[in-house]
């Protein structure tokens, strides 16, 4: 390693995250141990803490307690300026995606996706509710209300959606054309109910996505939210032009 007049430890960082941009490490491997590190820099264990630490806060890695450092993909990003599910946009950059807890049942919708879907009353709609799993990490929970009229028998397709995308599955199985949507996403800091469910060793930042989903003909058909890990997910947003205001 080259020596210049800078901390050890960001001397160190910065070794270890050109040696992750270059594919030594890949998305889900371990990086070396504290005292393999400690051994390779010749540092002290609090100096190749400090650089794991900064390794993780710019997004390379993240630590598991009693595992050690796992790389991320550095290059995840959710692009917003076409309509993608978050398994696709994952699937895109390489990530293996599962899915671990899967439920599929009808019940009557809340009336905020009442409202949104225009559903009469007494209608039911199909409910998914789905753990999204990355590369091994569990990185996303998300819950799908959709219009039981259009998608007869989903939850006769629960082996499908274990395998694929939902978004695969409606366009192959039931021919539906998704358009376009309205999401709105917020953050928020994990709770009891989200470290349970996400496995979170601690609190994190979360995204907090809702979208209203619509088909070709106009129809809103699916309301869903998404708990998304922050650490592990990132939005991209094109802007284009400038918008012409009005002087004052």
């Amino acid at each position: 390693m080259a020596l210049d007049n800078r901390p050890i430890y960001l001397q160190i960082k910065d070794s270890i995250e050109a040696e992750i941009r270059s594919g030594k490490y890949k998305p889900g491997d371990l990086l070396p141990t504290e005292d393999d590190l400690t051994k390779e820099f010749n540092a002290s264990r609090t100096t190749v803490r400090n650089a794991l630490a900064n390794l993780e806060k710019e997004g390379y890695v993240w630590r598991r307690q009693g595992k050690g450092s796992v790389v991320k993909d550095f290059k995840s990003a959710q692009n917003l300026n076409y309509l993608s599910s978050l398994t696709e946009s994952l699937e895109e950059r390489g990530i293996k995606i599962t899915t671990g807890m899967l439920s599929i049942s009808e019940v009557f919708p809340p009336a905020k996706v009442k409202e949104e879907l225009d559903i009469p009353e007494g209608e039911k709609v199909y409910w998914l509710q789905r753990t999204r799993i990355a590369d091994g990490i569990p990185v996303a929970f998300v819950n799908n209300y959709i219009l039981k009229s259009i998608t007869p028998g989903l939850e006769k397709m629960k082996d499908l959606l274990e395998i694929h995308g939902l978004y695969h599955v409606l366009e192959s199985e039931y021919n539906l054309k998704i358009k376009d949507c309205i999401e709105t996403i917020n953050t928020y800091l994990s709770g009891p109910i989200e470290t349970e469910i996400l496995q979170l060793e601690k609190q994190l930042a979360l995204f907090l996505s809702k979208r209203v989903t619509r088909l070709a003909d106009g129809r809103a058909f699916e309301y869903v939210t998404s708990v998304i890990r922050g650490d592990m997910h990132k939005y991209t947003v094109f802007l284009k032009d400038r918008k012409h205001f009005s002087k004052t």
